[in-house]
């Protein structure tokens, strides 16, 4: 098995690489996205910089990982701690955030018993692959990939989407020299919903609208990209654009799994671009250092922080950067 440290902290920086690639191209069609030559996508975040930024998708993962570390490996504890994150990371105005998500932590703001709502959204999913990788057992994992969807989702379609990234992580930290059809029959042992199996054996994208946010179109779309370019990530990530819609949670959730293996590759490729002012290279490895020390002894520690009031003038920042790329989208080419 891999080093479980580098596996977490190739994780973490691919599904921060997979954010940011993808995220130019979020919620564009196939079509105009053919147009506009999506090599290198995270350059045209920000033109002038040549830089790229993250959003939700990553900032899921890392409480994901901080909510871990915090909890000792209570999954209570954990569920507890990770809702108060959620809380706390909505305060801080983030630019992106899913509607069932949003309405799932207001309700946490309220105190409610029940948070989750009725959603087959992606949620999920951009959580569980930092699981997969830090998780040994088996049941131990489905039981933490519940507690983490159904605090925000809870159609069982969602938590059987998180799951099956969840277990491809997994495979890919214990068993890289497993091929995907092994992998993949592997994990569809362990779900309980054949219409998933199905749909990730007869994946089609979509031409006209792309990948929506809907789980059971995203998870099949990331497992096709898995299955064909495993061991090419950034073609991976290319064609996951290629198929738009919701870009950049395709990419992340596929960088997630990817990124065991391939996570510093995909690092180098783009660091030369990254212009995030506090998520960066050293705080993955730092996180994961320390997320592993609490995995191996089982004693839970004050989690890394990111940013604190930084966080939020970094947000201002990015919504002006999301309402400019608003605005050029009304621009050609069509």
């Amino acid at each position: 098995m891999k080093n479980k440290h580098l596996s977490l902290y190739g994780a973490l920086l691919g599904t921060a690489v997979g954010d940011a690639y993808g995220l130019p191209f979020e919620g564009m069609t196939p079509k105009r996205i053919a147009k506009m030559s999506p090599e290198k996508a995270h350059y045209r975040l920000i033109p002038i910089l040549h830089g790229g930024m993250v959003s939700d998708d990553t900032e899921h993962a890392i409480m994901t990982v901080q909510a871990h570390i915090a909890s000792g490996g209570n999954v209570l504890i954990f569920k507890q701690s990770l809702a108060w994150r959620l809380r706390f990371w909505l305060f801080r105005l983030p630019a992106g955030i899913g509607l069932a998500t949003l309405r799932a932590i207001v309700k946490m703001c309220f105190g409610l018993r029940e948070t989750g709502v009725f959603s087959a959204g992606n949620g999920g999913a951009m959580r569980t692959a930092v699981l997969g990788v830090l998780i040994d057992d088996i049941d131990e994992l489905k039981e933490w990939v519940k507690a983490s969807t159904r605090l925000t989702h809870t159609d069982p379609k969602a938590e059987q989407g998180a799951l099956l990234i969840a277990l491809l992580a997994w495979a890919e930290t214990r068993h890289a020299d497993w091929d995907t059809a092994q992998i993949l029959h592997f994990a569809f042992r362990h779900i309980d919903d054949n219409e998933l199996i199905e749909k990730v054996k007869n994946f089609q994208p979509n031409a006209k609208t792309g990948i929506s946010g809907y789980v059971y179109h995203t998870v099949p779309a990331v497992c096709a990209a898995w299955q064909q370019y495993r061991n090419t990530p950034l073609q991976g990530m290319q064609q996951l654009i290629a198929w738009g819609g919701d870009t950049d949670t395709t990419c992340a959730i596929f960088g997630g799994v990817v990124g065991v293996r391939h996570g510093e590759s995909l690092w180098q490729a783009v660091s030369g671009a990254w212009c995030e002012p506090v998520l960066r290279h050293d705080y993955f490895a730092d996180l994961a250092t320390q997320a592993i020390e609490v995995q191996a002894n089982r004693q839970a520690q004050k989690p890394l922080a990111w940013g604190g009031a930084m966080t939020c003038l970094r947000n201002v920042g990015f919504m002006a950067i999301v309402l400019a790329h608003g605005f050029r989208r009304l621009l050609p080419p069509y």
